[in-house]
């Protein structure tokens, strides 16, 4: 039986994990990930591996940091950063996919320990795989909020069996995914306060977990502008519709609770690209498990920063269901669901079909963003691993790879979005158009995605370096183009190609 039980769960997850990888590796393979934001990443994981910090050049020249970690304040490059050295520009990706795989396995386990039932917490499992937000966030790069929440199971799992040690242990491990990832946890620990109100034991954990978390958010956004250049204040609060800061979002939100919740719903930015996003994701969550929230509420306060970062947000590409946007809300739907279920008087059978009907909503509710969504930006080659369009390139990327190590790799480059993640290991890479004291600029002019310019003019652009004196051409054959400085000598290396 227990070798059954192995065999189905295992199954499973190997299953989803190569649905996965075909998603996440075949978008890299194929040049749809990017600089912003996997070639920053792969920029910082080359210096932590070399024992410096890192100052994000690839950011210029929107943002300027002496430490990448004045951007955002995660430590997980850091601790994976060794791995480079084997798996390449894929260490991140492949870390990423683990990570999911991993927290699936926590919603199974926590599911088995509240009804001991290998087929509900089986169903639970699936449901969990195939929630939206884990297909958005993979096909778009690799993301630290990702790998956070898919260890927010294994928290509540240690958390539920009073082993306070290992549930502290994720508790830490959540906290240095990223700085909203300790608010998020703040609301969590409030959430399970709320659960377990009847154990006095549970609620003081809870508690102390809470404070803790609340006081590293703190601390950890005081110290972020002291790490970037000249920076006054977190770069990346955009929350104007509610307040300057932090302390005037909260004071609006408890002095105009009705504006507030208005956020939630309307358009507040009045952009039509904004139009119907809002709606999206609450629909979307309802399928996918989020009627629970409605009959479990300490669930649904644990998904609070959550839809307030996303909701609250000046930026409306953030507030529907694509991207990384919304990976948080996978583990909390999957969980809360089977609280749920377990917690009905209903028979062991009708409990399973109950599970299997969340199951199916969960997995009609992806597909049908998969296919079409109001959300914007949306690339289906990115996450339509089912569709032919994903499997392919509008040219031939062998021809970009065989000819990748014409650029020395210790030499200053600006590259196209899509190059930096291939070629961020080294001392200096920019996000073209910006060149800086770059050596070589790299560029693939049939890439269809010529972020931040436009088409028209991408192609100037170029017009303009093929006539400039200080550039001249070292390689073009109709997919790659490479300049380099007019001073420099290229020195042709052995045949080799750099994936």
């Amino acid at each position: 039986m227990i070798a059954k039980r192995r065999l189905s769960l295992g199954l499973v997850i190997g299953i989803f994990g190569i649905i996965y990888c075909s998603i996440s590796l075949v978008n890299h393979y194929l040049f749809r990930t990017y600089g912003w934001d996997l070639g920053i990443i792969n920029n910082s994981m080359f210096d932590y591996a070399h024992f410096r910090w890192n100052n994000a050049e690839i950011l210029y020249p929107n943002f300027k940091f002496d430490n990448l970690l004045g951007d955002h304040f995660t430590l997980y490059p850091v601790i994976i950063s060794p791995l480079y050295w084997i798996f390449g520009s894929y260490t991140l990706l492949l870390f990423q996919v683990a990570a999911i795989l991993w927290g699936g396995f926590g919603v199974y386990k926590f599911v088995y320990q509240l009804n001991s039932n290998h087929r509900l917490a089986l169903l639970a499992c699936i449901q969990f795989f195939s929630i939206f937000g884990i297909y958005t966030a993979l096909g778009f790069d690799y993301h630290d909020n990702v790998v956070a929440a898919m260890l927010v199971p294994w928290f509540l799992y240690y958390f539920h069996q009073e082993k306070w040690i290992q549930s502290f242990i994720y508790l830490v491990l959540i906290l240095i995914g990223k700085e909203n990832m300790a608010l998020w946890a703040f609301f969590i620990c409030i959430g399970t306060m709320l659960l377990y109100y009847k154990s006095k034991k549970k609620i003081i954990w809870s508690g102390t977990f809470a404070i803790i978390s609340i006081l590293y958010f703190i601390g950890i956004m005081h110290l972020i502008p002291k790490l970037s250049a000249g920076q006054p204040h977190y770069v990346h609060w955009d929350f104007s519709a509610l307040g300057a800061n932090m302390k005037e979002v909260v004071v609006s939100v408890i002095t105009h609770p009705q504006h507030a919740f208005t956020l939630l719903f309307e358009n507040h930015l009045s952009v039509p690209d904004g139009i119907g996003s809002k709606s999206e994701l609450h629909f979307i969550v309802l399928l996918s498990g989020g009627i629970a929230l409605i009959y479990r509420p300490q669930f649904l306060i644990m998904l609070l920063p959550i839809y307030g970062q996303k909701l609250f947000n000046d930026l409306y590409v953030r507030w529907g269901v694509c991207s990384h946007y919304s990976v948080e809300f996978a583990p909390i739907l999957a969980i809360a669901t089977a609280w749920l279920i377990n917690d009905l008087s209903l028979k062991v059978n009708k409990k399973f079909w109950l599970a299997l009907a969340f199951t199916v909503l969960s997995v009609s509710a992806t597909i049908s963003i998969l296919d079409h969504r109001v959300s914007k930006w949306f690339n289906l080659e990115n996450e339509r691993f089912y569709d032919k369009r994903h499997w392919t390139q509008s040219y031939d990327v062998s021809l970009v790879y065989k000819n990748l190590y014409l650029i020395p790799e210790n030499a200053s480059l600006s590259a196209q979005s899509m190059l930096c993640p291939h070629l961020a290991f080294r001392d200096k890479i920019y996000h073209y158009p910006y060149i800086g004291d770059a050596e070589y600029i790299a560029l693939l002019p049939l890439d269809l995605n010529v972020y931040p310019l436009s088409p028209t003019e991408y192609q100037q652009k170029i017009e303009e370096l093929r006539k400039n004196p200080n550039w001249e051409i070292a390689f073009d054959n109709g997919v790659l183009l490479i300049f380099k400085r007019a001073s420099n000598n290229i020195e042709i290396q052995s045949d080799k190609s750099i994936n």
